[in-house]
């Protein structure tokens, strides 16, 4: 009996919510929406159609005074005044709410419940380990304001997963690398990202780590032979290199100063050096101050 009573209540409460909500309509912004009126109950000649969005009035028309427009719906709206069909072109968050509509002064029973949506970006999948790197945790992360209500959904080498929020734990076993898919969806888009784990017991970044270590050790090589080299060329030369006049792929470059040849003439270029007599050595005569 309880059961009974609370199966009816649910149902009531359903058909309640159907009533004053209405059809529900998810749109992209910038589409366009068609609003459909029901009107199996009207048999009389149409001569009077108002449409609402919540308490405003959105086009009016009646025999009499022709077609009204109002607000932003302006030069973006149109109606047919022979079955009452609403079209909306540019439609964006502003357009939102439940829209209504009267003929000859009568409301129709049927409403519409209109919800302006952003696309789903493409997801960007990141990871954390636990510090064996036994079991990886997999994160699908895409910016989804204004695109609610999203969801997710994954795929492993292209065969679907139970998981159905954002994350998704790995234990992986196979020794082989596998792809793993993340779907975002809405009612009005859906986008993929994918994801490559390498063998398990492995950094699922680790390629990408190796890389930034051999890069970075083969720079601090390199600065080290020049290092090095410099220190050789002051000791070799006596002299720092950038005091040379000459190239590092000039013979020149690795001479000592003092091995340097002897100066030209300035005049002919012509080059001389200059020789200094030994010095007479102490009691040694002269022969020509003998008498």
């Amino acid at each position: 009996m309880k059961m009974s009573i609370t199966l009816l209540t649910l149902f009531l409460v359903e058909a309640t919510l159907c009533t004053v909500l209405g059809e529900k309509l998810y749109k992209k912004a910038g589409d366009d929406v068609v609003l459909t009126p029901d009107k199996p109950n009207i048999t009389d000649p149409i001569t009077e159609i108002l449409w609402k969005q919540g308490p405003n009035k959105v086009v009016d028309w009646d025999t009499m005074f022709g077609l009204a427009i109002y607000g932003n719906f302006k030069e973006r709206t149109t109606l047919d005044n022979a079955t009452g069909v609403l079209s909306i072109k540019d439609i964006s968050k502003k357009d939102n709410g439940v829209y209504s509509v009267e003929f000859n002064g009568k409301l129709l029973e049927k409403k519409y419940t209109l919800s302006v949506i952003k696309a789903v970006p493409k997801p960007q999948i990141t990871y954390s380990c636990n510090p064996d790197k036994t079991i990886c945790t997999l994160t699908c992360e895409g910016d989804a304001t204004d695109a609610e209500p999203v969801t997710y959904s994954w795929r492993k080498g292209g065969v679907g997963l139970e998981a159905s929020d954002n994350q998704l734990t790995v234990n992986e076993t196979d020794d082989s690398e596998t792809t793993y898919t993340c779907q975002l969806k809405n009612h009005v888009s859906e986008a993929m990202g994918d994801f490559v784990i390498v063998p398990f017991g492995n950094d699922p970044g680790g390629w990408w780590n190796n890389t930034r270590f051999l890069g970075f050790s083969v720079f601090v090589l390199a600065v080290l032979l020049v290092v090095v080299l410099t220190i050789i060329h002051r000791f070799k030369t006596g002299v720092w290199f950038y005091q040379k006049e000459s190239m590092p792929w000039e013979g020149d470059f690795w001479k000592n100063q003092n091995e340097a040849g002897p100066p030209a003439d300035a005049s002919n270029g012509v080059s001389y050096s200059v020789v200094n007599d030994p010095a007479p050595n102490e009691g040694t005569e002269n022969p020509e101050e003998k008498p």
